[in-house]
């Protein structure tokens, strides 16, 4: 771990590790024109991220190209700057580069495999919070105790008295905002309430990022929820639950494959559920990406690393070079196994 949370501190400008934040500013201090690249299939904290370092840094007079492999879902065109987002780094003339929200420059997608050559020889600077995380850069700010990674974002605002705008607040606040489901996940720390009080303070509204992300929905997606609940299928005694989707269940609802970001989370809140895992395979059927959530004390990202993949201990996903008919069985005997062994040394300790 390159950062540590301090419980006992109320500032936070404290928070990193000093050495690794001041050689993170001086690859920003040297880099005229910088590159921040969110993960593929974006989430509100890879986007929010970028796109909110991207208005911190653009402060600083540094000309910023945000960039994914994808682009961003339309739940999330409220984003101040949204519009810049690129889907190539182009020419390539970058004096940095700021990977956010993964550690392997294989989660960057096709953006890494177009850029494969420049990527692996470029400067960068890696921010992410996943315990999975390896860290991809010279600088690799990594911390599994943050929220989110936008929650490291601020601290790092706040360390270096950066600048703070309004749209960048937002930016940022949408990441808090959706990693931790709205302040209710278990990653959800004091520190985190403290970088959210600061965000709003800056001028951004929760509503403004719930509203869209959380409470309006398009009716081909409410579609393609109810599909994914008729396709639900349990195991141990309903503790473990599982769906899926193809190709056929977007043309079925109408559908589009941004729409499916939260379909473990919702099967993970059926009562009596331990684990949901949602299967989809689109466009390439001898691929499978599967996402994982649990409760404690379940660690679904134990069993995504073992499948390639990573993430958090309550909500991770793995990509399988595999069709979901192979993929399925053995992602569910993983996941059984998983449980039957946290089952058996809960079990133990008990009995001490």
């Amino acid at each position: 771990m390159n950062a540590s949370f301090c419980p006992g501190t109320d500032s936070l400008a404290e928070q990193l590790n000093p050495t690794q934040f001041t050689q993170a500013m001086a690859l920003i201090e040297r880099a005229e024109r910088i590159a921040l690249l969110a993960h593929e299939h974006p989430d509100g904290d890879c986007l929010g991220a970028a796109l909110g370092f991207a208005h911190i840094l653009r402060q600083l007079g540094k000309t910023c190209v945000p960039a994914c492999a994808d682009p961003a879902p339309r739940s999330f065109s409220f984003l101040p700057g949204v519009e810049t987002l690129q889907t190539t780094l182009g020419d390539e003339h970058f004096d940095l580069v700021i990977a956010l929200d993964a550690g392997e420059l294989s989660r960057y997608g096709a953006l890494y495999e177009q850029h494969q050559a420049f990527l692996d020889q470029a400067t960068i600077l890696n921010i992410d919070h996943h315990i999975s995380s390896n860290g991809c850069g010279q600088v690799n700010i990594i911390e599994p105790l943050a929220a989110s990674t936008t929650e490291l974002i601020v601290l790092f605002q706040q360390q270096g008295g950066l600048p703070l705008s309004k749209d960048a607040a937002v930016c940022l606040l949408t990441g808090l905002i959706t990693d931790t489901g709205s302040f209710q996940y278990p990653s959800t720390s004091p520190r985190t309430m403290m970088v959210g009080a600061a965000l709003i303070e800056a001028g951004a509204s929760a509503d403004v990022i719930v509203k869209p992300i959380f409470r309006t929905h398009p009716l081909a997606q409410m579609r393609f929820t109810a599909a994914a609940i008729n396709n639900a299928q349990t195991a141990l005694d309903g503790r473990l639950i599982w769906s899926f989707a193809t190709d056929e269940t977007l043309q079925a609802t109408g559908a589009t494959n941004d729409m499916d970001t939260n379909a473990s989370g919702m099967l993970r809140d059926i009562e009596g559920v331990q684990v949901a895992a949602f299967f989809k395979n689109y466009g390439n059927p001898a691929e499978t990406r599967i996402s994982l959530r649990s409760n404690e004390p379940y660690n679904v990202a134990a069993i995504c690393m073992r499948l390639g993949g990573g993430g958090h201990p309550r909500a991770a996903g793995a990509t399988i070079q595999q069709p979901m008919s192979k993929a399925i069985p053995l992602v569910l005997a993983e996941i059984e196994r998983e449980m039957r062994t946290t089952d058996q040394q809960l079990a133990m300790q008990a009995g001490e």
